[in-house]
């Protein structure tokens, strides 16, 4: 798996009592997804795995490169979140996400890659907790292109 480029990633989505946060980006309310760790700038694309009742990829959205709080200057405040991360706020919820990742694009999976096709097709050890570089052979079976666009910015 050496010559895996390293574009595509696959990160956790909770969801919890007040929040679903996948339905967020899906309905384009949510325009950066906000993480405590700076990724590689080769990282084009996350496919996000809804975690437990779901427990599969459901999702894959293109990203531009990495927005760092304290040196890219504000975001525009037109998403969930945006205006929370520009102010820094004193909230123990936002202390460390530092990182926002501008969602271009989301696409859904037409047959969404379970946790025991995660393990048993694809090689991915468990149900993913912190960044998991896709596999070669899932980017290959599961092309972005082939999937259901929900939505698209120019």
């Amino acid at each position: 798996m050496s010559d895996n480029p390293k574009t595509d990633i696959i990160l956790s989505m909770a969801r919890t009592a007040t929040e679903d946060y996948m339905q967020q980006i899906v309905q384009h309310l949510k325009t950066h997804e906000f993480r405590k760790k700076l990724y590689p700038p080769s990282v084009k694309r996350i496919w996000f795995y809804e975690t437990s009742p779901i427990s599969a990829i459901t999702h894959i959205c293109e990203i531009d490169p990495t927005h760092v709080r304290y040196k890219d200057g504000p975001l525009e405040e037109n998403g969930i979140g945006n205006r929370e991360y520009n102010s820094k706020v004193d909230d123990e919820d936002w202390e460390g996400y530092d990182y926002a990742y501008r969602i271009k694009n989301c696409y859904k999976l037409r047959r969404p890659i379970g946790l025991v096709d995660m393990k048993m097709t694809y090689g991915i050890n468990g149900a993913p907790r912190g960044m998991v570089y896709v596999t070669e052979r899932m980017r290959g079976e599961v092309r972005v292109e082939e999937q259901i666009c929900i939505w698209k910015e120019d």
